[in-house]
């Protein structure tokens, strides 16, 4: 199965089909963000000078789940196609959301499925302090 999917809280926000191939002026721009991405991310409240892919697909992914709780698609496909890009094995990507009481800070868990795609009930680590508006 060529298909990746991308869930928020067991729903498929987004789908990406392998067999198409990336137009090459999209794969420059996913080259683009990788090289900005190199110069140093925010992670989690943690400064990161010198990002490895695992750091960068945790970025990407968060930015992605933020990208779509505010109803930003052409984002979230972009950051989705870089996710996809970048991890060929790559089979689907969770979020989970927990909503804190304050409905301000809020947690995201991001889980990566490279072997076969599992049914809900998998632990998922937290981030801290995510904020989404």
């Amino acid at each position: 199965m060529n298909k990746v999917g991308f869930l928020i809280d067991g729903e498929e926000m987004l789908s990406y089909d392998r067999s198409q191939s990336l137009p090459r002026q999209q794969r420059e721009y996913l080259d683009k963000m990788d090289k900005e991405m190199s110069k140093g991310i925010v992670l989690v409240d943690q400064s990161i000078e010198y990002a490895d892919l695992q750091q960068k697909t945790q970025f990407v992914a968060l930015n992605c789940v933020n990208a779509l709780l505010q109803n930003n698609d052409q984002m979230a496909i972009i950051l989705f196609t870089y996710l996809v890009d970048r991890m060929p094995d790559l089979k689907q990507a969770k979020a989970k959301i927990k909503k804190s009481e304050n409905h301000e800070n809020h947690r995201i868990g991001i889980e990566f499925i490279f072997d076969e795609v599992k049914a809900e009930g998998q632990k998922l680590h937290f981030q801290k302090n995510i904020n989404i508006h």
